[in-house]
Protein backbone atom coordinates (compact mmCIF):
# COMPACT_ATOMS: atom_id res chain seq x y z
CA UNK A 1 0.00 0.00 0.00
CA UNK A 2 2.99 2.53 1.13
CA UNK A 3 4.35 1.44 -2.46
CA UNK A 4 1.12 2.22 -4.33
CA UNK A 5 0.67 5.87 -2.28
CA UNK A 6 4.24 6.44 -3.01
CA UNK A 7 4.30 6.04 -6.90
CA UNK A 8 0.85 8.03 -6.73
CA UNK A 9 2.61 11.05 -5.26
CA UNK A 10 5.43 10.52 -7.77
CA UNK A 11 3.48 10.55 -10.47
CA UNK A 12 1.44 13.62 -9.35
CA UNK A 13 4.41 15.53 -8.56
CA UNK A 14 5.32 14.92 -12.16
CA UNK A 15 2.26 15.79 -13.75
CA UNK A 16 2.66 19.08 -11.64
CA UNK A 17 6.10 19.52 -12.88
CA UNK A 18 5.42 19.42 -16.07
CA UNK A 19 3.18 22.02 -16.26
CA UNK A 20 4.99 24.10 -14.53
CA UNK A 21 7.51 23.54 -17.29
CA UNK A 22 4.59 23.78 -19.97
CA UNK A 23 3.60 27.18 -18.37
CA UNK A 24 7.30 28.13 -18.00
CA UNK A 25 7.78 28.09 -21.77
CA UNK A 26 4.68 30.16 -22.51
CA UNK A 27 5.29 33.07 -20.77
CA UNK A 28 9.48 32.55 -21.83
CA UNK A 29 7.43 33.02 -25.58
CA UNK A 30 5.76 36.24 -24.29
CA UNK A 31 8.75 38.05 -23.43
CA UNK A 32 9.61 37.89 -27.03
CA UNK A 33 6.73 39.89 -27.88
CA UNK A 34 5.84 38.29 -31.08
CA UNK A 35 2.97 35.99 -32.01
CA UNK A 36 4.73 32.52 -30.47
CA UNK A 37 3.28 33.62 -26.85
CA UNK A 38 -0.63 33.12 -28.38
CA UNK A 39 0.68 29.72 -30.18
CA UNK A 40 2.48 28.65 -27.37
CA UNK A 41 -0.60 29.24 -25.13
CA UNK A 42 -3.02 26.98 -27.29
CA UNK A 43 -0.47 24.05 -27.26
CA UNK A 44 -0.37 24.22 -23.44
CA UNK A 45 -4.26 25.19 -23.02
CA UNK A 46 -4.27 22.56 -20.66
CA UNK A 47 -1.66 23.75 -18.19
CA UNK A 48 -3.71 26.81 -17.37
CA UNK A 49 -7.29 25.29 -17.25
CA UNK A 50 -6.68 25.62 -13.50
CA UNK A 51 -5.43 29.20 -13.60
CA UNK A 52 -7.82 31.15 -16.68
CA UNK A 53 -10.15 30.53 -19.16
CA UNK A 54 -8.85 30.77 -22.64
CA UNK A 55 -10.44 31.23 -25.83
CA UNK A 56 -9.06 29.35 -28.49
CA UNK A 57 -9.05 30.60 -32.05
CA UNK A 58 -7.98 28.73 -35.25
CA UNK A 59 -4.01 28.05 -34.47
CA UNK A 60 -3.69 30.26 -31.95
CA UNK A 61 -5.52 31.24 -28.08
CA UNK A 62 -5.56 34.19 -26.30
CA UNK A 63 -6.49 35.30 -22.30
CA UNK A 64 -10.05 37.11 -22.76
CA UNK A 65 -10.57 40.50 -21.07
CA UNK A 66 -14.20 42.20 -20.59
CA UNK A 67 -13.43 45.90 -22.76
CA UNK A 68 -9.47 46.17 -24.66
CA UNK A 69 -10.40 49.98 -24.87
CA UNK A 70 -12.11 50.34 -21.38
CA UNK A 71 -9.93 51.59 -18.33
CA UNK A 72 -12.26 49.13 -15.85
CA UNK A 73 -12.40 46.22 -18.61
CA UNK A 74 -8.85 45.37 -19.36
CA UNK A 75 -7.70 43.20 -16.74
CA UNK A 76 -8.65 39.35 -16.21
CA UNK A 77 -7.30 38.13 -12.60
CA UNK A 78 -6.32 34.60 -12.77
CA UNK A 79 -8.33 31.72 -10.54
CA UNK A 80 -5.25 31.17 -8.91
CA UNK A 81 -1.58 32.74 -9.24
CA UNK A 82 0.66 31.55 -11.93
CA UNK A 83 4.03 30.24 -10.52
CA UNK A 84 6.97 31.88 -13.12
CA UNK A 85 10.61 32.12 -12.36
CA UNK A 86 10.14 32.84 -8.39
CA UNK A 87 7.22 35.32 -9.25
CA UNK A 88 3.72 35.21 -8.93
CA UNK A 89 1.99 36.14 -11.93
CA UNK A 90 -1.83 37.37 -10.64
CA UNK A 91 -3.77 38.88 -13.87
CA UNK A 92 -3.50 39.37 -17.43
CA UNK A 93 -3.99 42.73 -19.14
CA UNK A 94 -4.54 43.88 -23.02
CA UNK A 95 -4.92 47.40 -24.02
CA UNK A 96 -5.73 49.16 -27.17
CA UNK A 97 -5.69 52.64 -27.77
CA UNK A 98 -6.53 53.76 -31.16
CA UNK A 99 -6.08 58.33 -31.20
CA UNK A 100 -6.84 60.44 -34.25
CA UNK A 101 -3.57 61.89 -34.11
CA UNK A 102 -0.91 59.98 -32.41
CA UNK A 103 -0.76 56.70 -33.92
CA UNK A 104 -1.69 53.39 -32.28
CA UNK A 105 -0.75 51.69 -29.11
CA UNK A 106 -1.23 47.88 -28.19
CA UNK A 107 -0.15 46.31 -24.46
CA UNK A 108 -0.43 43.19 -23.59
CA UNK A 109 0.73 41.34 -20.72
CA UNK A 110 1.20 40.27 -17.15
CA UNK A 111 0.19 41.58 -13.42
CA UNK A 112 2.78 40.37 -11.47
CA UNK A 113 2.90 40.59 -7.36
CA UNK A 114 6.38 42.05 -6.36
CA UNK A 115 8.56 45.24 -7.58
CA UNK A 116 10.55 46.34 -10.80
CA UNK A 117 13.84 45.30 -8.76
CA UNK A 118 12.84 41.54 -8.28
CA UNK A 119 11.13 41.35 -11.71
CA UNK A 120 14.63 42.70 -13.17
CA UNK A 121 16.29 39.74 -11.31
CA UNK A 122 14.06 36.86 -11.64
CA UNK A 123 14.41 37.98 -15.28
CA UNK A 124 18.06 38.96 -15.13
CA UNK A 125 18.40 37.35 -19.23
CA UNK A 126 16.77 40.24 -20.46
CA UNK A 127 19.03 43.33 -20.91
CA UNK A 128 17.14 45.74 -19.52
CA UNK A 129 17.53 49.47 -19.99
CA UNK A 130 16.37 52.76 -18.08
CA UNK A 131 12.99 54.14 -19.45
CA UNK A 132 12.33 56.89 -17.23
CA UNK A 133 12.67 57.30 -13.68
CA UNK A 134 10.56 54.04 -12.37
CA UNK A 135 9.98 52.31 -15.57
CA UNK A 136 12.57 49.92 -17.93
CA UNK A 137 12.32 48.19 -21.10
CA UNK A 138 13.53 45.05 -22.78
CA UNK A 139 14.68 44.43 -26.33
CA UNK A 140 13.11 47.32 -27.91
CA UNK A 141 13.27 47.14 -31.73
CA UNK A 142 12.00 49.67 -34.68
CA UNK A 143 10.28 49.17 -37.44
CA UNK A 144 10.30 51.56 -40.94
CA UNK A 145 7.09 50.65 -43.24
CA UNK A 146 9.28 52.13 -46.12
CA UNK A 147 12.34 50.13 -45.40
CA UNK A 148 10.17 46.98 -44.97
CA UNK A 149 13.08 44.56 -45.99
CA UNK A 150 15.52 45.41 -42.98
CA UNK A 151 12.94 44.22 -40.94
CA UNK A 152 12.42 44.81 -37.11
CA UNK A 153 15.84 47.09 -36.08
CA UNK A 154 17.06 47.38 -32.51
CA UNK A 155 16.27 50.24 -30.73
CA UNK A 156 18.87 51.57 -28.35
CA UNK A 157 17.53 55.16 -28.49
CA UNK A 158 14.07 54.80 -27.03
CA UNK A 159 12.67 57.38 -24.81
CA UNK A 160 9.69 58.17 -22.71
CA UNK A 161 7.59 60.98 -23.92
CA UNK A 162 8.78 60.76 -28.03
CA UNK A 163 6.07 59.12 -30.07
CA UNK A 164 7.23 56.99 -33.43
CA UNK A 165 7.68 58.67 -36.78
CA UNK A 166 5.45 58.34 -38.94
CA UNK A 167 5.59 55.36 -41.19
CA UNK A 168 7.31 53.52 -37.83
CA UNK A 169 6.24 51.38 -35.33
CA UNK A 170 8.39 50.71 -32.28
CA UNK A 171 8.10 47.50 -29.81
CA UNK A 172 9.24 46.67 -26.57
CA UNK A 173 9.48 44.46 -23.06
CA UNK A 174 8.06 47.08 -20.72
CA UNK A 175 8.17 46.99 -17.07
CA UNK A 176 6.71 49.49 -14.64
CA UNK A 177 5.29 49.61 -10.82
CA UNK A 178 1.37 49.98 -10.77
CA UNK A 179 1.97 49.92 -6.66
CA UNK A 180 4.54 49.23 -4.29
CA UNK A 181 3.76 45.87 -4.21
CA UNK A 182 2.59 44.70 -8.10
CA UNK A 183 4.07 45.88 -11.41
CA UNK A 184 3.17 45.13 -15.18
CA UNK A 185 5.31 43.26 -17.41
CA UNK A 186 3.85 43.97 -21.00
CA UNK A 187 4.22 44.21 -24.46
CA UNK A 188 4.62 47.53 -25.78
CA UNK A 189 3.71 48.07 -29.86
CA UNK A 190 2.87 51.80 -30.51
CA UNK A 191 3.16 53.84 -33.56
CA UNK A 192 1.83 53.87 -37.53
CA UNK A 193 0.57 50.04 -37.42
CA UNK A 194 -1.08 48.11 -40.61
CA UNK A 195 -3.32 45.11 -40.01
CA UNK A 196 -1.18 43.19 -41.62
CA UNK A 197 1.83 43.80 -39.03
CA UNK A 198 -0.55 43.93 -36.02
CA UNK A 199 -2.26 40.64 -37.14
CA UNK A 200 1.72 39.18 -37.33
CA UNK A 201 2.15 40.17 -33.80
CA UNK A 202 -0.44 40.78 -31.54
CA UNK A 203 -2.90 38.23 -33.80
CA UNK A 204 -5.75 37.96 -30.98
CA UNK A 205 -7.24 41.75 -32.35
CA UNK A 206 -8.55 40.65 -35.14
CA UNK A 207 -10.60 38.10 -33.25
CA UNK A 208 -11.02 40.33 -30.12
CA UNK A 209 -13.01 43.14 -32.55
CA UNK A 210 -14.32 40.52 -34.96
CA UNK A 211 -14.14 43.18 -37.22
CA UNK A 212 -10.56 42.44 -38.71
CA UNK A 213 -10.62 45.46 -41.73
CA UNK A 214 -11.69 48.48 -39.36
CA UNK A 215 -9.65 51.56 -38.72
CA UNK A 216 -6.64 49.33 -40.30
CA UNK A 217 -4.86 49.51 -43.72
CA UNK A 218 -2.47 47.65 -45.13
CA UNK A 219 -1.85 50.72 -47.84
CA UNK A 220 1.13 52.97 -47.50
CA UNK A 221 -0.38 55.95 -46.23
CA UNK A 222 0.86 57.71 -43.52
CA UNK A 223 -1.27 58.07 -40.26
CA UNK A 224 -2.00 61.99 -40.27
CA UNK A 225 -3.40 61.51 -43.66
CA UNK A 226 -5.62 58.28 -42.69
CA UNK A 227 -7.39 60.60 -40.23
CA UNK A 228 -7.38 63.85 -42.13
CA UNK A 229 -5.56 66.72 -41.43
CA UNK A 230 -8.01 68.02 -38.76
CA UNK A 231 -6.85 65.65 -36.09
CA UNK A 232 -3.35 67.62 -36.14
CA UNK A 233 -5.79 70.21 -33.80
CA UNK A 234 -4.74 71.37 -30.62
CA UNK A 235 -7.83 69.76 -29.28
CA UNK A 236 -7.00 66.00 -30.33
CA UNK A 237 -3.25 66.44 -29.37
CA UNK A 238 -4.67 66.91 -25.76
CA UNK A 239 -7.23 63.68 -25.91
CA UNK A 240 -5.05 61.71 -27.16
CA UNK A 241 -1.91 62.39 -24.94
CA UNK A 242 -4.67 61.90 -22.16
CA UNK A 243 -5.76 58.31 -23.54
CA UNK A 244 -2.08 56.99 -24.29
CA UNK A 245 -1.19 58.03 -20.15
CA UNK A 246 -3.89 56.41 -18.40
CA UNK A 247 -3.45 53.47 -21.03
CA UNK A 248 -1.35 51.46 -18.37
Amino acid sequence: MKKVFLLCCSALLSQVAYANNNIQSVIDAFTNCDSSFFYQLKSNAESFEDITNLVIQDDIAYIPVDDITADDGNINYFLQPLPYRGLTIVGYQNIAIETLSLGQYYYWGFVIDGTVDSVKQSLDQLSWQKYNITSYVANPLTYDRKNKQQGWQNNPYVVDGIIPRIWTIEKSLYLEPINENQVHLVCSMQGDITKSLLDSIHPDIKYIRNQPNEKQSDTDVPQNTQTNTQTNTDQNLSTDNARIESGI
